[in-house]
């Protein structure tokens, strides 16, 4: 198993560079059930962050992307579980965070009661308290 890159992901998944692109996808093309490549949560959230703020991708098409990857039988994603339930968590909502919602989910599966923000929409749309 080979570990992926937040870089190597979204190379991938945009296909917007003229070298590195296509090596992404050949890399990709490459995994299988049996040698998988493996998705850190953090490449999970940073994918999710460099998707919505340098790409300006729209919420449904980067919950599609999320939902891609973990899909994926060629992909091996740290804690799973927590992942699908953050993209449960952010598809429901209008305007959390999935970063945020993974924190929060994350946290969940540990054990924690309340995972505390001073981040407002996290708050209310990502299931975390406000540190008030």
């Amino acid at each position: 198993m080979i570990g992926l890159d937040t870089n190597v992901i979204v190379r991938f998944l945009a296909q917007d560079d003229e070298v590195q692109s296509p090596l992404a996808a050949r890399l990709v093309s490459r995994l299988s059930r049996d040698s998988p490549g493996f998705v850190s949560l953090v490449v999970l959230a940073e994918v999710s962050w460099v998707l919505a703020r340098a790409y300006k991708s729209p919420r449904a098409e980067l919950s599609a992307a999320i939902e891609g990857l973990l899909r994926s039988a060629e992909l091996k994603i740290e804690n799973a579980e927590a992942a699908w339930r953050a993209l449960g968590v952010y598809q429901a909502s209008r305007s959390a965070e999935f970063a945020d919602a993974l924190i929060a989910e994350i946290a969940a599966l540990e054990g924690v009661t309340q995972t505390l923000t001073f981040d407002r929409r996290a708050a209310s749309e990502a299931g975390m308290k406000l540190l008030a």
